[in-house]
This record gives C-alpha cells, structure tokens and sequence, in this order.
C-alpha cells in the first residue's frame, strides 16, 4: 500500500493572535486550507514540545498500559467516557476536560495507591501544551478559510472542551494487516494526534482509496472531525481512517479531541456560504449527534448507512 508524506505546518510560524490580512502567513495558510481540502489531515512540526516530555509521556503510558488488567479495572466506572475501556484489540483510558489535574490523579492513585508523580507530571504537561496547541492550530485553520481567526475563535471555538485518551494496541494474536481500529470518522471538532513512531494510521483518500501514513514521533497529526466539516459548510473534510497491525510489538497512541460544548448550536457562519457554496448543514448541537450515533451502534464509515450529520443536518 502507498505511503503517504501528510502536508506539514510550521505552527511556530503563527503567533497566537492570527489578525489583519494574514499577509505573513499566506504560504503555511494555503498548505493548511489544501490539506483540509483535501485529506482533513496534516501534521504540525515546531510546535514547541520538548522531545524530553514526550519521551516520558511514551514511558508512563507503557507503564499504564503494562498494568495487569485487575488492577486496570479498577478505574473501570458506570460512564465508558470517563474510565478505562477493554476492547478486543486495543485499551483505552479517558481523560475528560483536559487540562484537569484531579481527573489525572484520581486515575493515578486508582492504580497506583501509593502515587506515581512521574505519571500525573507527564500527562499533565502534555495536556497542558496541548491545549494550547489547540489554539493556534484552530486559529490557523479559521484563517485559511479567510476568516477573521480570532473573532471566530472567541464566538465559536473557546469554549471548546478537550478530552484526551490513551490507546495502547497489543500485537498478541495479530496478523499483518489485521484491522485493529475499524475505519470511521471522528465526529468531534479536531483532533491532535500523537504516537510512539509505530506505523499503521491509514487515511482514506476522497477517490476511496487507502494510504499509509508515514510514522514522524517528534511531530502531531492533525484531522477534521464530522462537527468541523459542518461548520465549514462542508469546505473541508472529516476523512475515514483507521489503524491496522503492521508488525510492531505493541502500539500507543494519545488522541487529544477537541469538542463543542453539546448545546452550543454548530452552524456555518455565513462568510462560508455563497451561490458557489449554498448552505449544506442544517443547524444541530453535539448532543443531538451523539445520540444519533448512539441509535447506530454497529455503524462503521465502511458501511452504507451514512454518518450522524449527514442523517441530522444535512439540508
């Protein structure tokens, strides 16, 4: 299968108020807008993280991950969202409304009763850099679409919550090529993506075909998810992916979603709505997507039957 070099963006290369004309940004803004267009992925390099951290971030996580799964129960709670998930071919812990040191250190001393600082530091930095990565990287792309980024910021985009999870996949019993993650699309805002150099993310192109995407550990992916392709008016895309098993021993990857809070209205400003470009999306909240989702719980983007927003809001 073909493997993909995902378009990079110099984030050091935005300040954190993206103003005016954006005259000095319009070569990493076109790379941002063609990229959205096109795959609904890009990577971001320079963005300020040191190595160092993410090397521990790798550490600790592979120390959670290598727990036995009692003692990984033990954080096990009645909301699947705010715990530890055991799913056939991957684990997932989940972190809400980050950054949040006590939902850090409530996992932690489920754990590790007698405490592990080195876990709770790590992760909350991580958090922490990443929430504002979040901010540039929004920015960036409210930008590129010719909007005033930090009135759109402010009005629509600041009082987004941020969740973050851990996926730590096992190679036990897996065949090269097995599916470990089925193909679907985020029905978040944005994600940012990070993981340990491991292969296997695949993207699926808008012809349908399937890419490999080129491991880059110092470095975080970027995707559109369902609620910002209907946002844009569907001017960018929230593209199919999925993870397969490429032969690594074990996989961890740290996605850190971006979601509207669920009874903010998401509707297309209309600066994204012309004769060219009419209006695609009805206005919905995120709640209203979820629970539709929820009423479809064996649908995968493979499948025919069609994704949330496009059952309830697509005009």
């Amino acid at each position: 299968m073909t493997e993909i070099n995902l378009p990079e963006i110099d984030i050091s290369q935005f300040q954190q108020e993206i103003e005016g004309d954006h005259i000095q940004y319009h070569a990493e803004l076109a790379k941002v807008r063609e990229a959205c267009k096109e795959w609904g992925f890009f990577r971001v390099v320079n963005h300020g993280i040191a190595p160092e951290l993410l090397q521990k971030v790798v550490s600790v996580t592979q120390d959670l991950l290598s727990m036995p799964a009692e003692v990984k129960d033990r954080v096990t709670t009645s909301n699947p969202a705010e715990s530890y998930i055991r799913l056939p071919d991957f684990d997932v812990f989940c972190f809400m409304g980050m950054p949040n040191t006590d939902s850090i250190q409530e996992m932690c001393e489920k754990i590790w009763p007698e405490g592990n600082s080195n876990f709770c530091e790590a992760i909350g930095a991580l958090s922490l850099f990443l929430s504002d990565l979040r901010t540039k990287i929004i920015k960036s792309i409210l930008a590129s679409l010719g909007l005033d980024a930090t009135k759109f910021y402010k009005s629509d985009f600041e009082k987004c919550k941020a969740n973050l999870h851990i996926n730590g996949y096992s190679s036990h019993g897996k065949c090269m090529g097995d599916v470990v993650l089925p193909c679907h699309a985020d029905v978040e805002c944005l994600t940012i993506l990070y993981n340990d150099g491991n292969t296997g993310l695949q993207v699926r192109s808008k012809q349908g075909k399937w890419f490999n995407i080129k491991s880059q550990p110092d470095s975080f992916i970027v995707n559109i998810g369902d609620c910002f392709q209907a946002w844009t008016n569907g001017r960018y895309r929230s593209p199919d992916h999925r993870v397969v098993y490429t032969g690594w021993r074990n996989r961890i990857s740290l996605p850190f979603s971006i979601i509207f809070p669920h009874d903010a209205q998401i509707w297309a400003p209309v600066e994204l709505v012309d004769d060219d470009d009419p209006r695609r999306y009805k206005p919905f909240t995120y709640s209203a997507l979820l629970k539709e989702i929820s009423s479809y719980q064996g649908y995968q983007a493979d499948a025919e039957t069609p994704k949330g927003i496009e059952r309830i809001a697509v005009i």
